[in-house]
């Protein structure tokens, strides 16, 4: 499928039983485009760790936990797969051939689209896959205080006011809100790729634009791919990126609010070679313009109808073999 990846053994063939030690690591900087929700009980999740790796002063960062990242991506890969009739909304649907009946986060997954292999599910005695989409929490490059707003809500009547009848309603509060222009570099591991796989999982990280609470009013991030890694291992983590990041931007004098976006990219693209230094892994690195040509020939797939159908078709055979000969589907004799 993508004639810029020249090295092929980056991939599987079909989907291991056991972990081989390839692994496709997506370095992503999740840009805030509006004011988001990311959130546990109406409080904004924090963490009070080091500003840097050089700098050890402490401060408290906002959290994008993992499911936050996770959920909206699976969802958008959800709706291709009904899209595509490979997975049904209902078994009225399956029962109309248009596809199997799979229901997130039940216990109703169909245990075999791209969906539950790559992502993985658990559904206590009737089965469960790991998953193969590694993700963990993303923290903010700049703290706190300077990240985050306090901003006052009401729910008026249709005349637009709060008022009726003279008196007055009381649905008013004030909620934290992550501000626009916020930064979140984040690392998405996929272990053991095929082709399909890997095209999967990056379109809908290129596809998916709301993220956290309240995605019907807010929400919309972009999510910038600054590299894509192949190794044999897992690389940096999250925090380690955040802080490299933070010393390399501190440096240059660049850490005033809001960042710009294109400083915060530089100060990205030159963490990540000395991260991987130290990483003990053997990298195949794509980034600037070998980045650029790969993420332009994996775009003419994915707003393509006939070329996004057969890599859909293509994940889901890969998925579905895997499942019926080492997954959940398996015979047992």
């Amino acid at each position: 499928m993508l004639q810029t990846i020249t090295d092929k053994s980056v991939f599987h063939q079909a989907i291991p039983e056991l972990p081989m030690g390839k692994y496709a690591h997506f370095v992503l900087l999740r840009e805030t485009n509006s004011y988001p929700l990311f959130q546990t009980d109406g409080e904004l999740n924090l963490a009070r760790v080091s500003k840097g790796l050089a700098e050890q002063d402490i401060t408290s960062r906002i959290i994008m936990f993992k499911r936050k990242q996770t959920t909206p991506e699976r969802l958008t890969g959800r709706e291709l797969l009904r899209l595509h009739q490979i997975i049904a909304a209902s078994k009225e649907e399956e029962a109309a051939g248009k596809g199997r009946f799979c229901e997130y986060n039940s216990a109703d997954f169909c245990k075999a689209c791209p969906d539950c292999i790559w992502y993985g599910f658990a559904i206590g005695s009737s089965g469960s896959e790991r998953s193969k989409t590694l993700v963990d929490s993303a923290f903010s490059i700049t703290g706190y205080d300077e990240s985050h707003e306090q901003m006052t809500f009401n729910a008026p009547y249709e005349t637009g006011t709060m008022g009726k009848g003279g008196v007055m309603k009381t649905s008013i509060g004030e909620q934290d809100h992550v501000l626009p222009q916020v930064y979140f570099p984040a690392v998405i591991t996929l272990k053991d790729p095929t082709e399909a796989g890997f095209l999967y999982v990056l379109n809908n990280i290129l596809r998916t634009k709301r993220y956290g609470a309240q995605t019907t009013r807010t929400g919309t991030v972009q999510n910038r791919v600054m590299a894509i890694i192949f190794a044999d291992g897992e690389i940096f983590s999250n925090l380690k990126l955040t802080q490299k990041v933070h010393d390399v931007l501190s440096t240059n004098g660049h850490l005033t609010p809001p960042l710009q976006t294109a400083q915060v990219e530089q100060a990205i693209l030159s963490a990540i070679p000395e991260l991987l230094q130290v990483d003990s892994v053997v990298p195949q690195t794509y980034q600037g313009e070998q980045l650029l040509s790969l993420l332009n020939e994996a775009n003419t797939i994915f707003s393509d109808s006939e070329k996004l159908a057969g890599l859909i078709k293509q994940a889901t055979n890969e998925a579905q073999a895997y499942a019926k000969q080492y997954g959940a589907l398996k015979s047992k004799k």
